[in-house]
C-alpha cells in the first residue's frame, strides 16, 4: 500500500455512507446508492507532484458524470506555518520514491477534510439509503 492510498484509506476508510470502497493509488471508488458511484482523488492544482486537494466525482453508472468538485485542503483546514512564519498550502508530495505530507497534517484536520468531502457526497444520497445510515 503506498502513502496516498494509506491516506486515502485513513480517511474514508471506515465511513458507513461509502460501500464497498475500492483503493488504487491515489484514488477510491465506493458505492453511494445502487446507481450512485463517488470517486476521490488526490490531485494537483498546477504544480507536479504537490496534490493539494481531493477531487469528488459523482458518477451514475450508467450515465457517467452526474457533478464534480475539487476540495482545496487550504479552503478546508486553512494555511499550515512552515519556518517560523512563512504561510503554506497543506499538500502532499513526491520526490523520488518518498511521499508526504509537505507540512504535518493532523488527524483531526484530516477528519475536517473527509467530513467536508462526505457532507458534499450526502447531497447525491436517495432519501431511502439515507434512512439505513
Amino acid at each position: 500500500m503506498n502513502f496516498f492510498e494509506k491516506e486515502m484509506r485513513e480517511m474514508f476508510g471506515q465511513c458507513e455512507l461509502l460501500r464497498d470502497s475500492k483503493f488504487c493509488g491515489k484514488m477510491m471508488i465506493a458505492k453511494l446508492d445502487e446507481d450512485l458511484r463517488l470517486k476521490l482523488q488526490f490531485v494537483t492544482m498546477g504544480y507536479a507532484d504537490n496534490y493539494e486537494a481531493i477531487k469528488a466525482t459523482v458518477l451514475k453508472r450508467d450515465e457517467g458524470v452526474v457533478d464534480c468538485h475539487v476540495f482545496r485542503f487550504s479552503d478546508v483546514i486553512g494555511y499550515k506555518i512552515k519556518h517560523a512564519s512563512e504561510k503554506v498550502k497543506p499538500y502532499m508530495w513526491e520526490d523520488g520514491e518518498r511521499s508526504c505530507w509537505y507540512t504535518p497534517v493532523t488527524d483531526k484536520e484530516k477528519q475536517q477534510i473527509a467530513h467536508t468531502v462526505l457532507e458534499y457526497a450526502e447531497m447525491f444520497v436517495s432519501p431511502a439509503m439515507e434512512q439505513r445510515l
